[in-house]
């Protein structure tokens, strides 16, 4: 009798721990609070950096329409070449960019070689640097000052050679990635420029005559 009571208890015992084991309730709420944070993180940061590719080729298309636009001395009515230009390259963001982010900068140059090259000086006081007032340079652009580079800010003549770039602060969509990736003010900055020679019309400009100054 004994061990038929033993026996039975034994079998209520491992009936129990064996619905315990199949017992499954929750199991499916568990997993959800492990995957989902996962997969939410992934999407937000595809649609992140599918946003910040987004941004990167409107302004290397916006880039693009206002060089052509640039090369041909094209000017409408109550705007300057510069103004025209400038309007152009806002335009072909489709209002995707916000236009307080962007910096829209030109500059002049003679030929392609002379792009961001400085105007040469005499280290006369062999520190390795320009240092204004003893050191002598080459005046290039003819503006009075050593430059660090040449290039003057403008649209150009006939001729000439322009660079267009184009700089945005990129905003996030979520705090996250603003703080993981982005700069102290939460943005990513986007840089495009593209180099043009502009077409010979109209009457060239005059050449500068470089002089040696201090």
């Amino acid at each position: 009798m004994i061990k038929e009571y033993k026996n039975k208890k034994s079998g209520r015992l491992r009936g129990l721990l064996g619905r315990t084991g199949r017992d499954e309730k929750g199991a499916a709420l568990i997993e959800a609070a492990f995957v989902l944070p996962v997969m939410t993180l992934l999407t937000l940061g595809t649609l992140e950096v599918g946003a910040v590719m987004l941004s990167t080729t409107l302004l290397e298309g916006a880039i693009a329409d206002a060089s052509r636009q640039g090369i041909t001395g094209y000017t409408v009515d109550g705007m300057t070449r510069e103004e025209y230009i400038t309007s152009v390259l806002k335009d072909r963001t489709y209002g995707f960019i916000t236009l307080d982010n962007l910096v829209i900068t030109n500059k002049v140059y003679d030929t392609f070689t002379d792009i961001a090259t400085a105007e040469p000086y005499t280290d006369l006081d062999e520190d390795g640097d320009y240092t204004n007032g003893i050191d002598s340079f080459t005046d290039l652009n003819c503006n009075n000052q050593w430059d660090a580079d040449i290039g003057e800010s403008g649209v150009g003549g006939p001729g000439a050679v322009v660079v267009y770039s184009a700089e945005y602060d990129a905003n996030f969509m979520t705090g996250f990635f603003s703080h993981a990736i982005g700069d102290a003010d939460g943005k990513i900055r986007l840089v495009t420029s593209t180099a043009v020679k502009n077409e010979p019309y109209g009457s060239p400009t005059a050449d500068c005559d470089p002089q040696v100054k201090t």
